[in-house]
């Protein structure tokens, strides 16, 4: 597992939510045996104006880049149920082996969760589960790796995981989804939440809430003589795709 000596940094605060960029090798929320985001945002309110702050959404351990937590229950329901609704538009950026074969692809799945030694998996099912939809982008390119972009939609637990390691391009180190090649090229998932954009939960005024890419991602990226394009934001224009797969693994490519 991917360990950092960095701190969560302070990317907005209000009355309302404090928004930290989260570092690579935090839980978000106590374990009992490591450090993490909450407790680490917790000590620092109580220095200040002594909210107590809530999760309204995690990010994997390895996982770094935007967060947010609630200041109080009012603002944690609100914001929980704004994830909820699908109205909390989530970006990512990974980095894949190998470049995926296309360069846009719409991707459509059912997830369920499977129990295994040490916590879940969640794996692509034909019925029920939950419905994971994603679209994909490839930024850029290196001698190996790709530097791609995700825009998942519902925000299911691995969700950007299964989506890339299904296109047959798995995040680099992802030890649960990636195969025994993709998972030895690094300590740690590089994966990034790269931003997010909603609703203020008590003014309505719309925020975009946006970390830079992680440095080990950026280095390890640039070490593999790939660029990281200055505007990693920016969302395409597509033709309508072509649809393909079999019911509940519906994958439409462009």
């Amino acid at each position: 597992m991917a360990q950092s000596h960095d701190k969560p940094r302070v990317l907005h605060e209000d009355d309302a939510i404090l928004v930290v960029n989260k570092p690579p090798g935090w839980l978000v929320a106590e374990d009992g045996r490591d450090r993490t985001v909450l407790a680490w945002a917790q000590s620092r309110a109580d220095g200040t104006d002594g909210a107590t702050l809530h999760l309204v959404h995690r990010l994997d351990r390895d996982t770094s880049g935007v967060m947010i937590l609630a200041k109080g229950k009012a603002i944690a329901a609100a914001l929980t149920t704004a994830f909820s609704e699908r109205k909390v538009y989530k970006l990512y950026l990974a980095l894949t082996f190998p470049v995926p074969a296309v360069r846009w692809a719409k991707v459509v799945h059912r997830l369920r969760a499977r129990r295994i030694d040490g916590g879940e998996r969640m794996e692509v099912v034909e019925e029920g589960g939950q419905l994971a939809e994603s679209e994909v982008e490839v930024l850029s390119r290196g001698r190996r790796y790709g530097l791609v972009r995700v825009l998942p939609q519902q925000g299911r637990k691995h969700h950007v995981r299964v989506a890339l390691a299904d296109l047959g391009a798995p995040i680099v180190g992802d030890f649960l989804y990636g195969g025994r090649r993709a998972s030895r090229l690094s300590k740690r998932v590089m994966l990034h939440a790269r931003s997010l954009e909603l609703a203020h939960p008590t003014t309505g005024e719309h925020l975009r809430l946006r970390a830079p890419l992680a440095p080990d991602m950026r280095a390890f990226f640039e070490e593999d003589a790939g660029q990281v394009p200055s505007d990693t934001d920016r969302r395409h224009r597509r033709a309508k795709p072509k649809r393909r797969g079999p019911q509940g693994k519906d994958k439409r490519r462009g």
